[in-house]
């Protein structure tokens, strides 16, 4: 299995649409699937999300380690349009 580190997410990264899963049992991973990854905490190292396919690991998808508490995201790219801006008027 392939380990993908995950990023810390920025607070301005946050999204609208997304919620974030918590590890509660540092022991085990939070997902489960059937792909090819395995995603790891970007601050400690440990595994967050096993055996599981890129296309479902999207921007919308923050893990909060059991271990160490950072908040995780696998989106490659920066989610910099995450927020929808501020209405004025």
């Amino acid at each position: 299995m392939t380990v993908r580190t995950m990023r810390e997410v920025a607070p301005e990264e946050i999204p609208v649409d997304g919620g974030t899963a918590v590890q509660e049992d540092p022991g085990r991973p939070v997902f489960r699937g059937n792909g090819e990854f395995d995603y790891a905490c970007a601050s400690c190292g440990k595994v967050l999300a096993s055996a599981m396919d890129s296309a479902y690991m999207t921007r919308r998808v923050r893990i909060r380690c059991g271990r160490c508490r950072t908040v995780n995201i696998a989106a490659e790219l920066s989610v910099q349009a995450a927020r929808r801006p501020r209405r004025m008027g």
